[in-house]
C-alpha cells in the first residue's frame, strides 16, 4: 500500500478520533460542575437570609404591632358605610282625581283647540272672501268722479279733441255730450229716459260709456258724420248715443251726471243701459261721410 493512500486513510481516522474525545471531554466537565454555585453566589446568599431575619425579628418584637394596627384602623375606615335598604311598598289602587282639580283634561283641551282652529280659518277665509267680491270703491272709474267744472266741461265739448261737439274723459271712461233742452226734445226723452240720467239732460249733459254694447270695444268719435262709430262689428250711433245701424243689441250705456257747486260729476258705479232700438230723441240724422 503506498504512502499517499495510508495518509488519505489515516488523516479522517485522526479527525473522528479527536472529534469522539473532545466532546466526551465536555460532557464530564458539563456533569461534575452541576449543581454547584460558586463562593460569591454563597455568601451573597448568607447576607440576604441575615437581612430576612433581622427584619422578621424587629417586626415581632418591635413596631409591627403598631403597624398593623394603623394599617387595620385605615382599612375599617376606607370601608362603605352600610346601605340602608327600603322597606319595599305594597302598590295602591289607582283612583281619579276629582274633576275641579283636573280643570280641562288632555282630551278636551286638544278638541277644543282643532275645533277653534277650523273655526278661525274658515272664518278668516269667508271674511277675506268678502273683502275680495265686496265692491269698495275709493276713487276712480267705479265711484262717483269728478271731471271739472261747468266751464271746463263746456270748453272741452266745443273744442277740436276729439271732435267739435264731443268731449272724451278718461278718468270716467265717458264721453260728455251735450243734450237739447228744448221742450220737443225734453218731452222726446220723457217718454224713453227716467232718473237721474233724464235729470242730466234736462241740465243739458249726457254721460256715454265708451264700451260698446255689443262686444264691449272702445267706440270712437267721427267729427265727418257727427255719430259715433265703432270699428270692431259697425255699430254706429248718433250723438247722444241711441243706436242708428249695426248689430249692436241697444244704444250705448250710460252714467247719471249730477252738478255740484259748479262742478260735474259722473257716477260709473251705475250703469244705465242704453235705450232700444229705434229710439230717436234728438233726431239727429247723418251729417257727414263714415268713418268707419
Amino acid at each position: 500500500m503506498s504512502t499517499g493512500t495510508i495518509l488519505a486513510v489515516a488523516i479522517p481516522v485522526i479527525v473522528v478520533l479527536g472529534a469522539v474525545v473532545a466532546f466526551v471531554s465536555l460532557r464530564r466537565r458539563d456533569a461534575t460542575g452541576l449543581g454547584y454555585l460558586s463562593r460569591e453566589t454563597r455568601r451573597r446568599d448568607e447576607q440576604v437570609t441575615a437581612s430576612a431575619e433581622a427584619g422578621n425579628a424587629a417586626g415581632a418584637f418591635g413596631v409591627s404591632a403598631q403597624a398593623r394596627d394603623l394599617e387595620r384602623s385605615v382599612a375599617l375606615e376606607r370601608r362603605p358605610a352600610p346601605v340602608a335598604v327600603a322597606e319595599p311598598e305594597m302598590p295602591q289602587d289607582w283612583a281619579p282625581p276629582p274633576a275641579s282639580q283636573v280643570g280641562v283634561t288632555r282630551r278636551q283641551f286638544l278638541n277644543r283647540s282643532s275645533v277653534m282652529l277650523m273655526a278661525t280659518g274658515l272664518g278668516t277665509f269667508n271674511a277675506a272672501m268678502i273683502a275680495f267680491l265686496w265692491p269698495r270703491p275709493t276713487g276712480g272709474f267705479g265711484s262717483k268722479v269728478k271731471i271739472g267744472t261747468v266751464a271746463s266741461v263746456d270748453e272741452a265739448i266745443a273744442s277740436s279733441t276729439p271732435a267739435v261737439n264731443f268731449s272724451y274723459f278718461s278718468e270716467a271712461q265717458s264721453y260728455i255730450q251735450p243734450y237739447p233742452t228744448d221742450s220737443a226734445t225734453l218731452d222726446a226723452a220723457e217718454a224713453v229716459y227716467s232718473g237721474a240720467v233724464l235729470d242730466a239732460m234736462k241740465a243739458g249733459y249726457v254721460a256715454l260709456w265708451q264700451k260698446c254694447p255689443h262686444l264691449g270695444c272702445k267706440v270712437p268719435v267721427c267729427g265727418s258724420s257727427q255719430w259715433f262709430e265703432c270699428p270692431c262689428h259697425g255699430s254706429k250711433y248718433n250723438r247722444v248715443g241711441e243706436k242708428k245701424s249695426g248689430p249692436a243689441p241697444r244704444g250705448m250705456d250710460r252714467f247719471a251726471v249730477t252738478i255740484e257747486e259748479g262742478n260735474v260729476f259722473v257716477d260709473t258705479g251705475t250703469v244705465a243701459q242704453g235705450p232700444a232700438i229705434g229710439t230717436d230723441t234728438t233726431g239727429q240724422g247723418l251729417e257727414g261721410p263714415h268713418c268707419a
